[in-house]
């Protein structure tokens, strides 16, 4: 059995800002220029917040060792941090004060891989804002100038008012403004510490067949990689042309707003399809995400409970999967649903 590792999710007490609800008064440019210091996922990740202008946003994050998943490439959900930053305070930037919004769809194209190591940079361009919805569109960088993801989003704006305001999941209270102590800043963030967990050795992949290495990792046999220690997310199940995975909602994953993104979200889903096609392959084929879209149908709350994304293979072909996945809440209702294409590859 392998020995358990340092979980970063489970860090207390966590740091970051989180922006008094007074903001909520001012127009949604003005709240955003509140932001000094950096959220909760900012502090987890390194996500940073680099500013906003009238319909635009950018967002940068560094790609770092943290983000390595089981097979040794960054999944390319980790891109939607940063996407779904930008894309949503891009539309934020031109709301009226006493308005909100939340993403309801966001879709990412892969362009190419992401390298260990870069830093990526997303611009968001709103194209729409309206009273109760908000299109956005954005590019993902690398450090090199070179174009890695294309993403859209669209936003469901609405009123500051319960009866406006999405039915939330979870069973947090809205969460209260925090500007962080000295105690809590104590020794580096999150994701500038030494990394723990690894990726399967190559050899793996030539001996067993996908299935055959999600269940070795679940029976303890083979690690888990640093994403599952930094976030927390791991394979909870897999059969032939299915597979999940789980996430905790920890306090990390908040915005300067106080919620989890909706990125983070994503990102599980990602996994989750790239699992179920992973249980497809045979000993030493390989696969790369193409696309991921994602309907959020309500959002969640930073409690400590846990998120499932169930996926399945709905189609493969000789070089192409396409599957769907589910992300269910603690109590049991659906929070996202998700279609993506995988990319396979040969021995």
């Amino acid at each position: 059995m392998l020995v358990r590792e340092p979980a970063l999710w489970r860090d207390v007490p966590v740091r970051g800002e989180i922006l008094d609800a007074s903001a909520r008064e001012l127009s949604g440019l003005a709240a955003l220029r509140l932001v000094r210091g950096h959220p909760p996922m900012g502090r987890l990740t390194g996500l940073t917040f680099d500013g906003a202008d009238t319909g635009t946003a950018a967002f940068s994050m560094p790609v770092s060792p943290w983000f390595e998943w089981s097979h040794g490439g960054v999944p390319g959900g980790v891109l939607a941090l940063a996407a779904d930053a930008a894309l949503g305070c891009a539309v934020q930037s031109l709301l009226p004060a006493r308005t909100q919004y939340t993403t309801a769809e966001m879709s990412l194209t892969y362009v190419r891989p992401t390298r260990i190591g870069s830093r990526i940079t997303v611009h968001g361009r709103a194209i729409h804002s309206g009273r109760t919805l908000g299109l956005s569109t954005g590019e993902v960088i690398d450090d090199e100038g070179r174009l890695v993801a294309y993403s859209t989003s669209r936003m469901r704006v609405f009123g500051d008012s319960a009866a406006g305001a999405p039915s939330r999941g979870g069973t947090a209270a809205p969460p209260a403004a925090s500007h962080g102590s000295r105690g809590a800043d104590e020794g580096p963030d999150p994701y500038l510490r030494p990394v723990s967990g690894e990726r399967i050795a190559p050899g793996e992949f030539l001996a067993r067949s996908g299935v055959e290495i999600i269940h070795a990792q679940l029976r303890g046999e083979l690690p888990l990689p640093p994403i599952h220690h930094l976030l927390g997310i791991t394979p909870t199940e897999a059969t032939l042309g299915a597979a999940s995975c789980a996430m905790p909602l920890s306090g990390w994953l908040a915005t300067p707003f106080g919620w989890p993104q909706g990125g983070f979200i994503v990102l599980l889903a990602d996994l989750a399809l790239a699992l179920a096609t992973q249980t497809t392959l045979a000993k030493g084929e390989g696969m790369a995400s193409v696309d991921i879209k994602v309907n959020f149908l309500r959002p969640v709350a930073g409690d400590g409970s846990t998120l499932e994304a169930r996926a399945k293979v709905v189609h493969r072909g000789r070089s192409l999967t396409v599957g769907t996945a589910e992300v269910i809440g603690a109590d049991g209702r659906p929070v996202a649903l998700a279609t993506g294409s995988t990319a396979l590859f040969g021995p």
